[in-house]
C-alpha cells in the first residue's frame, strides 16, 4: 500500500447554518462529536460542517499509510472537493488544530480564517503520555483516569465516559491506527510549528483558544507571540475548552467570526 497522502479518506459531516462554510476539526482519539456543545451555536453565524480524521469515527485508517499532518490535510481538501466546498473558516482541537494548520499553510485559497484551540505545534513539549497511553487501554478505572488529564474539573469524567472510550477503542483497527498517529505526534508537531509561523506571515485571521490548566498540551507562550492573531485564553479550563467552557468559546468564536460576513 503507498504511503502518499492520497492514501487517507476523511468522512464530512454537514449540520447546516447561516453564513460561510465552518469546518470543525476534532483532536486524537476524539470524533467529530467533540464539538456536539459547539454546534448550535456557531450555527448561527456559520454553514457548519465537520469530519473525522482517518482512523477517527466513521473516517478509515488505511493500513500501510504513513500518518502526518500533510497527508491529513490533503485528504481534508480531497473530501471538501467532493462536497463542492470552497473557503471555509476552520476550527482545530489538538491533532486536528495542528492539521487545521498545515492545511492553511499548504491551501491558503481556501481559508478564510483558522482558529486554533490547544493545538499541537503550539504547546510546551512534553511527554506524550495521553496519546502514547490512550491505544493501550483495557480498564475502565485506568480510562477514568487518563481522562481526567484533560480536565480542570475532574468530575467531568464519569464511568460512562470512560466505557464509551473503551467501546469505541474495540472498534476493528482503532488501536493500531491511534497507535501509529500517536508515534508520528513529535514530527506533527514539528510540522504544525512551521505551519502556524508561515500562516502568521501569510496574515490569515487567526484565533488561538487555550485552556490555562491544559496539562496534556501546556501554552507555550514564545510560540503564541510568534503566531499573533486574536488570542482567548480561559482560566480554570483544560485542554478542551470547547467542551469544559463551551459558552465561553462560543461567544468568541461567534463574535470571530461575524468580523468576516459571507
Amino acid at each position: 500500500m503507498s504511503d502518499s497522502s492520497s492514501a487517507f479518506e476523511v468522512r464530512l459531516h454537514h449540520s447546516g447554518g447561516d453564513g460561510a462554510p465552518l469546518l470543525l476539526v476534532h483532536g486524537f482519539g476524539a470524533d467529530r462529536r467533540t464539538f456536539t456543545a459547539n454546534q448550535p451555536a456557531l450555527s448561527a453565524v456559520a454553514d457548519v460542517w465537520s469530519l473525522d480524521l482517518p482512523g477517527h469515527g466513521a473516517s478509515p485508517w488505511t493500513e500501510g499509510a504513513t500518518p502526518s499532518a500533510a497527508a491529513f490535510a490533503d485528504a481534508i481538501l480531497r473530501a471538501l472537493d467532493a462536497a463542492g466546498v470552497d473557503r471555509v473558516d476552520l476550527v482545530g482541537h489538538s491533532l486536528g488544530g495542528a492539521v487545521s494548520g498545515v492545511f492553511a499553510a499548504r491551501h491558503p485559497g481556501r481559508v478564510r480564517s483558522l482558529t486554533a484551540l490547544a493545538a499541537s505545534g503550539l504547546g510546551r513539549p512534553v511527554p506524550r503520555v495521553f496519546v502514547e497511553t490512550l491505544p493501550t487501554l483495557t480498564d475502565v478505572e485506568a480510562a477514568e483516569h487518563l481522562l481526567q488529564r484533560l480536565f480542570v474539573r475532574k468530575s467531568l469524567v464519569n464511568r460512562r465516559l470512560a466505557l464509551y472510550v473503551l467501546d469505541d477503542l474495540e472498534k476493528p483497527g482503532r488501536r493500531a491506527a491511534l497507535t501509529r498517529i500517536a508515534a508520528a505526534m513529535t514530527a506533527i508537531s514539528a510540522e504544525a510549528d512551521a505551519a502556524f509561523r508561515a500562516v502568521a506571515a501569510n496574515g490569515l485571521p487567526r484565533l488561538v483558544v487555550w485552556g490555562e490548566g491544559d496539562a496534556v498540551n501546556p501554552l507555550d507562550e514564545e510560540r503564541l507571540e510568534a503566531v499573533g492573531g486574536e488570542r482567548c485564553v480561559i482560566p480554570d479550563v483544560g485542554h478542551l475548552p470547547h467542551v469544559e467552557a463551551a459558552v465561553t468559546v462560543n461567544r468568541r468564536l461567534a463574535a470571530f467570526l461575524a468580523e468576516r460576513p459571507a
